[in-house]
């Protein structure tokens, strides 16, 4: 927790409330080092893999509290809700309108989707906690946290333009 605190922005809350009002669209995902990234490959097991090609929705964000990602590949991605900047822990909180899940129970059997709740595989988010490098007037730069043994801190920067 305190390798990201070092990193975050130095900038005070009532600094960041004011800049973050307006629309943000994705520019780049960068490694630490600023290295433009434009494809990821994942490792599904021994003999899957699968190639991101990189991606963010763009996000509208409110002076009345309110937020929406705009933009979405999927439209069913696309989220709006409420945001707040927490204090405390230097976090920018987005509180979904609509509950989110690990598998679209949209597309689900009744009985399965029982199933997967009595089981407890059924995950619901109802929020999205993100922490910011930088923000200026024109640039917003937010940590994509990668795994990590906990004796370092590794990320990657989503970086977005004002509109």
């Amino acid at each position: 927790m305190e390798l990201i605190d070092d990193a975050k922005t130095k900038k005070s809350a009532e600094q960041i409330e004011k800049l973050i009002i307006g629309t943000w669209e994705f520019e780049k995902l960068t490694d630490s080092n600023g290295k433009t990234i434009s494809e990821i490959t994942h490792f599904i097991n021994d003999t899957i893999t699968a190639n991101e090609v990189i991606w963010r929705p763009s996000m509208r964000i409110e002076k009345n509290g309110t937020y929406e990602l705009i933009g979405c590949d999927n439209p069913d991605n696309c989220e709006s809700g409420k945001w707040e900047y927490d204090r405390e822990f230097k976090l920018f909180r987005m509180t979904y309108d609509k509950p989110r899940y690990n598998v679209p129970i949209d597309k689900l059997a009744p009985g399965l989707l029982e199933q997967l709740r009595e089981s407890g595989s059924l995950i619901e988010f109802t929020k999205n906690e993100i922490e910011f490098a930088e923000i200026t007037q024109t640039e917003l730069k937010v940590f994509e946290l990668l795994e990590s043994d906990g004796t370092e801190f590794k990320y990657n920067l989503i970086v977005y333009r004002k509109k």
